[in-house]
């Protein structure tokens, strides 16, 4: 099995076809990750999906495939949250809880989402790439751009939040 960077290389050198490949791999990861940063707005979390492909197929010549293709994409997904987000406040009323989507991914995660509620679209990215994604501090310094002292401050105070 080809590993993502050189699907990346492939895609980028023999054909652009290749990247199907890494669709296939990521949409389900992605729509997770947009489930737990959106407090289960699968909605929204289709547009993050849909919306970090693109962008990771727009910019795939500048990815150095010397770093984990994973941990780009996730920042991606990220930057793309936020984008989404402050489109959101900036054109309509934050989304009460009671209007977004139901079904079996939203029903299993309520819990989750309730907890995650009071974290800021900041801490909330944060939160879940360390609880429940398992990434280390400074793998989510790398993929956030931020500093690991920085990163480890925001976690603290989103566990004090959730206390």
């Amino acid at each position: 099995m080809l590993t993502d960077e050189e699907i990346v290389s492939k895609a980028l050198s023999e054909d652009i076809h290749h990247y199907g490949l890494l669709v296939e791999r990521y949409a389900d990861y992605l729509f997770g990750l947009g489930m737990r940063l959106t407090s289960g707005d699968s909605s929204l979390s289709k547009d993050i999906a849909q919306q970090t492909f693109l962008n990771s197929f727009t910019y795939l010549k500048s990815f150095n495939t010397k770093k984990k293709y994973k941990q780009w994409l996730t920042g991606i997904a990220i930057n793309c949250f936020k984008d989404l987000r402050r489109d959101q406040r900036e054109f309509a009323n934050e989304v009460d809880a009671n209007e977004l989507e139901s079904g079996p991914d939203a029903e299993d995660f309520s819990e989750f989402f309730r907890l995650i509620r009071p974290l800021s679209d900041e801490e909330r990215p944060l939160f879940v790439l360390k609880y429940i994604y398992g990434f280390k501090d400074n793998e989510i310094a790398i993929i956030s751009d931020q500093k690991v002292g920085t990163v480890k401050s925001k976690l603290s105070r989103a566990l004090e939040k959730l206390r």
